[in-house]
């Protein structure tokens, strides 16, 4: 067989080991054509900085170490007019996520025997909209959202011929780079309540539209405006503990939340859908720093079909 048709052949079983609706085949010269592969990239910013994703360690097709800041504020509500009892609310999602995973090729004499996949991928995502009271503790919260995303991209071949084969795939996926605006918005239905001994009890359901449209890129292989839904749902339950720290009063936490992408290929990241159960402590403080109104630690498990994960975290409350 021909170098070139070596080259096709393994170039080929990368993308389908690790991503199975996207696919690369190289001729001599390089890429000589590509599928999907804008879609993929893209996949990692958007699960890693969409509002309610777990910030959290996931293992699966890739291991993924998520690190996400969500801030969200709902306002007071206006006071007179047509808008009466509505209250504005905004929130910004900062996202930082990484990825890797080591994946067998075919053994042969002149090809590499592994590929490692690399990803890093960056995402600011900010969101303004309304509380809409429902009445009986429901209410409406439409969101517009709009952001920007960078995803960097690397292939490490080990074996025969692995430096060839990492020039062959530059800028596609060696040393490779997209960049694209976020534009969508979201719709939450969101339920409070609270219980005999002052136990409180949230709920949200949540479903999140977002565009990746390019607005830069390594190679044209990664061209491909993208749109992508992301549904959220989650429990909450908070109640008194006699602990205290400086006269601060600490409430348990218990939670369980849960995370679909619907549109999404599951052979991306190796999941698509998965369930985090967890519990924590959460410190109410809200004369200690202005616009603060406390800080929560916790601990949960991730668990779905595909996917196995953790997160340890402390975050403040605002």
């Amino acid at each position: 067989m021909t170098r070139a048709g070596f080259v096709a052949g393994c170039a080929l079983l990368v993308m389908a080991t690790s991503v199975q609706a996207q696919t690369v085949v190289l001729g001599p010269e390089g890429v000589a054509r590509s599928e999907g592969l804008g879609r993929a990239f893209q996949t990692f910013s958007i699960f890693g900085g969409t509002p309610g994703v777990a910030a959290a360690k996931f293992y699966s097709d890739f291991d993924l170490n998520n690190f996400q800041l969500p801030i969200a504020h709902s306002f007071a509500p206006i006071e007179g007019g047509y808008f009466t009892g509505i209250a504005p609310y905004a929130e910004l999602t900062l996202d930082y996520l990484t990825g890797n995973q080591t994946f067998p090729l075919t053994p042969s004499a002149n090809t590499p025997s592994s590929v490692k996949l690399t990803f890093n991928a960056w995402s600011v995502l900010a969101g303004g909209g309304f509380d809409v009271p429902l009445g009986d503790g429901f209410k409406l919260r439409p969101i517009v959202l709009a952001g920007y995303s960078h995803v960097g991209g690397d292939a490490s071949f080990f074996g025969p011929n692995s430096v060839l084969f990492s020039s062959l795939v530059g800028g596609v996926l060696n040393d490779a780079s997209l960049n694209s605006a976020l534009l969508g918005g979201a719709l939450a239905l969101v339920y409070e309540t609270r219980f005999s001994g002052d136990v409180t009890f949230n709920t949200q359901l949540r479903y999140n539209e977002l565009a990746a449209l390019v607005t830069g890129a390594s190679s044209s292989a990664l061209q491909q405006n993208s749109s992508f839904g992301v549904a959220n749902a989650s429990i909450d339950l908070s109640g008194p503990t006699d602990w205290h720290i400086a006269a601060n009063p600490i409430r348990w936490i218990g939670y369980v939340n849960g995370t679909w992408m619907p549109n999404t290929d599951r052979g991306i990241l190796g999941f698509n859908a998965f369930a985090e159960i967890g519990g924590g402590l959460q410190v109410i403080a809200p004369n200690v720093i202005r616009g603060v109104q406390g800080g929560t630690v916790r601990a949960s498990a991730i668990v779905g079909p595909g996917v196995t994960g953790w997160l340890v975290s402390a975050a403040l409350d605002f």
